[in-house]
């Protein structure tokens, strides 16, 4: 494989390829200095994972409290599923990588911007490099083990938690206001005008989509027969089919269909590799009440002369919503993502 350069918003997601490349490995080593609050659930697609060893950081950030909070669930998780756990800490660390070995044999290994949580291996715009060079990763993980570390055991991190929710609950203060930029900045994601826009239809009679589905982990849409007007870099406004939402807007990354079925009746077997550029929406679709037919509704009632919804030149999605894929106009794509980017 060589070098797979990573990117949270494209084809290769931070987690995809470490859960991925963990399933030929029992060992991990993770160096981040910052840890997600619940690592056992970021842990649970590494299944074969047996021993994993932390490098992080506890006092650099001023976010010691959450730190030990999230070792704390490391350790326990590994005395529940029976994996050993070992953790080290240095305050200036600031570097993020991944190891895997099989025993002593490298499987290869992350650098990367994104710390060991949802944001740095899923949601931010992180990049990085998976590598499979055994003398590089072994040149790696030579200078993390020469880092002047101090080991954290399970028996220490527990009195540390306590003393830090003892800390915490004498220091109780009013939390200070924080400017944000983006509270006095029009949010607006303006989508391009050099590819073409289509409405695709997810989720079948027999299989709705449910909350808890998104586009976001669901990189890859499926079709029965790729439309000869599709290219890379199209935008897909995704309606999930019987529920009637929007489910959010991704972008075509490669157009060379995969050929690949998810259950035994799934007869969209063409799949295409995408990703979501609606990520705040697209993570909780089904906490809002926003469908496709009343989209249609909206636009039709405020477009402007000689607009309209569909390419050919129509304003009704819902016999168009029965052929799986359609080609809109650029004004109501927009119209679409500027009323999800409002939630």
């Amino acid at each position: 494989m060589g070098v797979i350069v990573l990117s949270n918003n494209g084809k290769y997601n931070h987690y995809n390829i470490l859960t991925k490349y963990s399933k030929m490995a029992d060992r991990i080593i993770i160096v981040s200095p910052f840890l997600a609050a619940d690592m056992p659930r970021v842990l649970s697609g590494m299944h074969t994972i047996k021993h994993i060893e932390l490098y992080t950081n506890l006092d650099g950030y001023g976010m010691a409290g959450n730190v030990l909070s999230a070792i704390c669930g490391l350790y326990k998780y590994g005395f529940e599923k029976g994996v050993s756990v070992s953790v080290k800490y240095n305050d200036c660390l600031h570097g993020k990588a991944y190891l895997l070995y099989d025993g002593n044999e490298g499987k290869g290994c992350i650098i990367t911007s994104g710390n060991f949580t949802d944001n740095g291996l899923k949601n931010n715009h992180e990049y990085g490099v998976f590598l499979d060079n055994e003398s590089m990763q072994e040149e790696l993980r030579n200078q993390i083990y020469s880092l002047d570390c101090s080991e954290l055991s399970y028996e220490e991190v527990i009195e540390l938690c306590a003393k830090a929710d003892e800390f915490a609950m004498k220091h109780l203060a009013t939390k200070i206001p924080v400017f944000k930029a983006a509270d006095y900045i029009k949010n607006r994601m303006i989508l391009p005008d050099n590819c073409r826009f289509f409405i695709k239809v997810l989720g079948a009679e027999g299989r709705p989509i449910r909350p808890g589905y998104t586009i976001i982990e669901d990189n890859e849409i499926g079709f029965r027969k790729i439309p000869s007007r599709i290219s890379k870099d199209d935008i897909l406004v995704c309606h999930a089919k019987k529920v009637g939402k929007v489910l959010g807007v991704c972008k075509i990354l490669e157009i060379e269909a995969k050929e690949k079925t998810n259950f035994d009746t799934d007869r969209w077997n063409q799949k295409l590799p995408t990703s979501c550029i609606s990520e705040k929406y697209s993570s909780h679709w089904w906490d809002y009440d926003i469908r496709t037919s009343d989209l249609e509704a909206e636009y039709n009632e405020t477009k402007k002369e000689g607009e309209h919804i569909t390419i050919v030149g129509g304003d009704k999605l819902k016999g168009c919503l029965q052929c799986g894929c359609v080609e809109i106009t650029r004004e109501f794509a927009q119209f679409v993502m500027d009323r999800i980017s409002k939630v």
